[in-house]
Parts: structure tokens; sequence; C-alpha cells
């Protein structure tokens, strides 16, 4: 003979079943939780900071970054192979020249610049550079090098010839535009000789130019002009070159979310 429940107890039976499974599953969630803390951690790379000063901020040590410009091909392997950019000692200041060439930032927010890398050489016997000077120049009219933007002075360096990568102390950033660059290098003359930027064969934008403000070479080029138009020899028009460093912008916009459509009323049957 079979047992009935009365189902007001039988419904009791099942609500008290279903509390005591919702217990014990709260009961579980803080060791499930401490169970992922320890087994689910990730590694954390050590960070390095720098600093250029009293009262300046520690900023990372950031890697050279990527190629935002990327003109690092094409070497002159005829002579000219190259070009003087160099900062002598006071006593050959006549001598202190300059090449630059020109970039173009196409990223609409800001291009970040950590880093240049040139292609360059010493003159027989000569080097190393004890450090690098760096400008940033605003395009001018005829496209040549106009407002100084910003100058790096005695720069390190890493790399031996033909190889430079001369690091900005901190990240320089500039929005989109035509701008010029210039690598010098700091180097005395007496004892360890001349440096010189490698030309390019290839011409990007404006071709590259040339200047020598004490006109100690005799070209009459004291401001900015084409290389060949100061040294009709320099046949090559660009210079090997590249500008590192990473971009950076406002968060991208969030897509509009598409208006739900209206659910269709049902007409009450008649």
């Amino acid at each position: 003979m079979k047992m009935r429940i009365n189902p007001k107890v039988k419904a009791n039976l099942i609500r008290g079943a279903l509390y005591l499974l919702l217990l014990l599953a709260v009961c579980m969630i803080p060791f499930a939780l401490a169970q992922r803390d320890t087994s689910g951690k990730t590694a954390q790379l050590p960070t390095t900071f720098s600093d250029s000063g009293p009262g300046t901020l520690g900023m990372p040590k950031l890697p050279a970054g990527f190629a935002l410009w990327d003109q690092y091909n094409s070497p002159a392997t005829e002579p000219p192979i190259n070009i003087g950019s160099q900062d002598f000692e006071p006593a050959s200041d006549a001598l202190d020249d300059q090449a630059a060439d020109d970039f173009v930032f196409t990223y609409p927010f800001n291009n970040c610049i950590t880093a240049v890398r040139v292609m360059g050489e010493y003159s027989e016997g000569g080097g190393p550079a004890s450090s690098f000077n760096v400008y940033f120049y605003a395009n001018d009219v005829g496209n040549l090098p106009g407002t100084l933007i910003a100058s790096f002075f005695n720069l390190p360096y890493t790399g031996t010839p033909p190889e430079f990568v001369i690091n900005l102390p901190n990240p320089f950033c500039m929005g989109p535009g035509t701008y010029w660059v210039s690598v010098q290098a700091r180097q005395d003359l007496n004892p360890t000789g001349q440096w010189y930027w490698h030309n390019r064969t290839v011409q990007s934008n404006a071709g590259a130019t040339w200047q020598n403000p004490g006109d100690g070479y005799g070209t009459g080029c004291i401001t900015w002009n084409r290389k060949n138009a100061c040294m009709p020899d320099q046949v090559w028009p660009d210079q090997v070159f590249q500008i590192l460093g990473f971009t950076e912008g406002n968060p991208p916009t969030p897509r509009p979310r598409p208006t739900p459509r209206p659910r269709p009323t049902l007409s009450p049957r008649p």
C-alpha cells in the first residue's frame, strides 16, 4: 500500500530543499573566489623610472617604439655618400653645419617621438662623437626648415657606425603635419675628426637641406638651402633616417546603438 503525502507538506519539503541548496551555494562563493585568486595571478613586469633633475616627474623608461616615419632605406653607394652635420669645438665654430630632412605625420592625434635613428659615418680615423644634438622645425615657405619647435642637446646614443640611435630624454609629441629633423654630432675636430649623415638616393617630400651659419666652407649657405644648391656634387636628394615613437589620441567614439523596433500589438479577437 502506497503512502500518500499531503500536497502542502510536499510543497514545504521541496521549498526547504531549495533553500538548503541556495545556502550551500552562497557558502561556496568565498571559497571559489579564494581558489581563483591563488591560481589566477598575473605576472607584472617591473617598471624602472628616470628623472631629468630636481623637481621633475619621474616617468617610465620607454622603448624606442615603432617607426613613425621611415626613410631607413636606399642608402647611397656612390660618392658623395654623406654630408657633414656637426657641432665642433669653439675654435672651429665657423665649420658648424647642419643637415635636415623632412617627414610627415598623418595620424590625426599625438605622434610621440622617443628616438631618431640615422645612418652615418666618421672621417677616416675619426670618432667617436661625444653626443648628438637633435632639432625639430616647422615647415616653412618653399618647403624649408622654418620655426624651431624643439631642440635637444648633448643626447647619448647607442650603436656603432653606420648605425646611430639617439634617444630623447622624454617623449616629444606633435600633431599631424610636415616637419623637419636635424641630427648633429657633438664632436671636436681635434682630435676626433668629423661625422657625416648618410645620403639617400630616393626623395620623399622635399629634398634635404643644409646650412653652415659661419660659412667656414665658403658655400654661402648661411641659412637653409637645398644640398645641391650649396654643393653641386650633392646629387643624392635625401638622408637616411627613422623617426621612432608611438601614437596616442582620443578613445574611439562609441558606435550608436540601433533604435529598437516597436513590437506589433495584437488586436483582440472578436
